[in-house]
C-alpha cells in the first residue's frame, strides 16, 4: 500500500512557506479553520461513547442541512457547525471599558492612474496587545454566520421564497466554532428553535418568523441560550421525541 503523502509533500513546500501562505490570505485561513472545526467536532463526538453513529451528508444537499448526523438514544440530530466571523470578534478592554476590533481595515493607498486599492482587513494592534496578556481571561464577542451555502427556493408560510437563510427546523442544533476567540477549539451549542429570527424588511412577518437570522451573535463566555456540552442539549431533544408514558 502506497504511502500517504503529507499536504506540504503535495505541494512540494515547506512549513514556513504554507504557513506564510495562509497568514497572508484570510479568506484561506477562514476556510481551513471552518473544516478543521468540523472535523474537531466529528472527532470530538466520536470519542464519546454515547453517540452510536455518526454520517455526514452531502454538502451540498438543499434538502438536508447539517454538518453532522449524530444518533443519540435511537434518535438522529442535525448539527449544523459554523465558525466565527473574523472581522466581527473583539475583545473587551477593562482599563478602557471599551470592546477592540481583532481586525480593521488597512488605510486607503491610491494605485497608478488615481485609482484606490482595495483595503484589506488587517490584525489590530491593540487587540493582539491585550489578547497576548492573558487570552483565558479574557471576555469576546462576535458573530456567526449561519446561512446556506448558496441561494434556493424554499416553502415558507405557504410561499415560495429564493433565499440563503436557514430555516427554522431545518436542523436540530447549531455548534458555533469559537477557535478565533481564544485559539482553542471551544465550540457553543444551542437549539435551532431558540436561534434569533429574520429582520429582513423584504419578508414578511410570517415568512421572517420561520427564518433563522443570516448572523448570530455569540460570547465567551458563553451566553444565555449557548451551552458548552451539547449532551445536554441532546437529552432535551430525546425527551420530546419520546412518549409519555399514561
Amino acid at each position: 500500500m502506497e504511502e500517504r503523502r503529507t499536504i506540504l509533500e503535495m505541494f512540494g513546500v515547506t512549513l514556513e512557506y504554507l504557513t506564510q501562505v495562509v497568514l497572508a490570505n484570510p479568506s484561506l485561513r477562514g476556510i481551513l479553520a471552518g473544516y478543521i472545526a468540523e472535523r474537531k467536532l466529528w472527532d470530538w463526538f466520536a470519542s464519546d461513547g454515547r453517540v452510536s453513529l455518526i454520517r455526514k451528508d452531502d454538502d451540498h444537499d438543499r434538502v438536508q442541512k447539517g454538518d453532522l448526523v449524530v444518533t443519540y438514544k435511537g434518535f438522529d440530530f442535525r448539527i449544523e457547525e459554523k465558525s466565527l466571523q473574523t472581522n466581527s470578534i473583539e475583545i473587551f478592554d477593562l482599563d478602557s471599558a471599551k470592546w477592540l476590533k481583532k481586525v480593521i481595515r488597512e488605510a486607503a493607498k491610491m494605485q497608478a492612474g488615481g485609482k484606490r486599492q482595495r483595503r484589506k482587513w488587517i490584525e489590530s494592534e491593540p487587540f493582539k496587545v491585550l489578547w497576548r496578556k492573558g487570552p483565558d481571561d479574557a471576555k469576546y464577542r462576535g458573530a456567526v454566520q449561519c446561512d446556506a451555502s448558496d441561494r434556493r427556493t424554499i416553502a415558507v408560510a405557504g410561499q415560495q421564497v429564493d433565499t440563503t437563510n436557514l430555516l427554522v427546523g431545518e436542523f436540530d442544533i447549531l455548534a458555533t466554532g469559537l477557535f478565533a476567540f481564544r485559539e482553542q477549539w471551544d465550540f457553543g451549542f444551542i437549539l435551532n428553535r431558540n436561534l434569533p429570527r429574520s429582520t429582513h424588511a423584504k419578508y414578511p412577518e410570517e415568512v421572517r418568523n420561520q427564518l433563522i437570522k443570516t448572523m448570530i451573535p455569540v460570547t465567551w463566555p458563553l451566553s444565555e441560550n449557548f451551552v458548552a456540552d451539547p449532551f445536554i442539549l441532546l437529552d432535551q431533544l430525546v425527551a420530546e421525541k419520546r412518549p409519555t408514558s399514561a
